[in-house]
């Protein structure tokens, strides 16, 4: 099961034929309805979270299926949002950078944050540099804060309380 995320609210997966007779389900019968299609989907959604932090939150789930020719079947798992699922929420995320000037240069985009900024920390670990910040609004605007991070660094599985252990903090 291939688990790719092409944007903040929409996940593409690949499901070879291996995997669809392990859940017992074929193209033709995926539908709501069926267990087997329910309980591969709740799978997906458990591996989306623990590896790309993709989370439904609450939100409307729209799913969409399409043949392959190799047998495989691609989903597209799309959160539907709503104004009632826009509502401030914290948002923290690790950030690895190679040099200390990338991680200094991104913090200048927190700037114009403050009443948002929960955290904000930095460390050194293992000869690289750590951002670790929470953030309390909205998630599209959670999202865009870390896509503007990202073009100085990029994420991190490393946790802040390994951070605090292992790591040394820096002030910037």
């Amino acid at each position: 099961m291939f688990i790719e995320q092409l944007d903040q609210n929409k996940i593409k997966v690949t499901v070879n034929a291996t995997e669809q007779e392990e859940y017992g389900v074929t193209y033709e019968s995926m539908t709501y309805s069926d267990g087997n299609t329910r309980r591969l989907c709740e799978r997906i959604m458990e591996k989306a979270k623990r590896e790309i932090g993709f989370n439904v939150n609450g939100a409307k789930l729209l799913v969409e299926a399409r043949k392959s020719t190799d047998g495989s079947v691609t989903l597209f798992l799309s959160k539907i949002i709503t104004s009632e699922n826009e509502k401030d929420e914290l948002f923290g995320q690790t950030v690895k950078f190679e040099t200390f000037d990338d991680m200094v240069d991104c913090c200048n985009i927190f700037d114009s944050l403050s009443e948002d900024i929960a955290t904000v920390d930095s460390y050194i670990l293992s000869g690289k540099f750590y951002l670790y910040f929470e953030i309390l609004c909205k998630k599209n605007r959670a999202a865009g804060l870390l896509r503007s991070v990202l073009e100085y660094g990029e994420k991190s599985h490393v946790s802040k309380e390994i951070l605090c252990e292992h790591g040394k903090r820096i002030d910037i």
